[in-house]
Parts: structure tokens; sequence; C-alpha cells
């Protein structure tokens, strides 16, 4: 005979809890969309990986030394080398020594770079565009300000 002992009821709502976790339900969302996107470009041969420095370089409009790219992606320096050999060899971006510093290198896009992160830009944006279509401004608004808060939390624990 099956009791309800303090016990037995925690072993069987543990794993409704782990799955029902916001954490999980956060990387399962991230998931989800980052196939979504990365389906949309796979014609064009750009993964996760190479969209996103594109991107980065795109929106900041600058050069940018190596460490800030990583670190405006989230990356470890290293981490950087082979994507941005990629992408250089794609003729993509191309980088110089930083005049501040001959030991630093500056990251920027080429002309065609610029064109290509243009339409990643673009096309990001109607997918997302459809992803959220059935959400009101409201559902939107909110969703964003939670995840810049608890973004913002995490990168003060990172500090």
């Amino acid at each position: 005979m099956q009791t309800n002992s303090p016990n037995n009821q925690h072993s069987t709502q543990e794993p409704f809890q782990a799955r029902s976790r916001f954490g999980f339900l956060l990387g399962s969302v991230y998931r989800q969309w980052r196939r979504e996107i990365d389906l949309n470009f796979k014609d064009l041969g750009l993964s996760d990986a190479t969209r996103m420095p594109l991107l980065v370089l795109y929106v900041q409009d600058t050069a940018l030394r190596q460490k800030d790219l990583a670190q405006a992606l989230f990356l470890d320096s290293s981490s950087l080398v082979r994507v941005l050999a990629q992408l250089h060899k794609a003729q993509l971006v191309q980088w110089d020594n930083d005049p501040a510093d001959r030991r630093t290198k500056c990251i920027a896009l080429t002309p065609a770079g610029r064109e290509v992160a243009a339409l990643i830009l673009k096309k990001s944006m109607e997918i997302e565009q459809s992803i959220l279509a059935e959400l009101s401004a409201n559902d939107i608004q909110v969703t964003r300000l939670a995840l810049e808060k608890i973004s913002a939390r995490l990168a003060s624990r990172q500090k």
C-alpha cells in the first residue's frame, strides 16, 4: 500500500519541479529560438557562432579589440580566434593593429561583412516578429523587462 509520506510526495513532485524551473524553461526557449534562426540561415552557411560577431560589429559600428568583442559575446577571447579566422577567410572581417597598442588586434567589418550583417539583422527581425506575433505589446514589454533585470543581475554577480 502506497502512503503519502513526505518523502514519497517529494519524490513524485521532483521531476515536475525540475521541468517547471524558470532556468529550464528559459534554456528550452533559447534552444528552440536558436534552432529556428539556424534553420533560416542554413542557406547562407552562417552558424550562430559566425553570425553573432558580425551582428555585434554591425551594431557597434566601429572596430573592436578582440577582447572587447569576446566580452560582448560572453566568450573567452581564445574561443573567438577560430571564428574570426573563418570570417576573415570569407572576407567578412578584417583586423589591424590597434594604433594605441600594436600588440592588440582591432576587428572590423569589411564592406561585404556589413552587407551580410545587415541581411542577418533584417532576417533575424523578421523571424523575431513571426515568433512573437501572438504576444501583446504588454507581454513583450514585461518579458523584456524581466529578462533585462535577470541579465543585469547575472552580470553583477560575475564582476
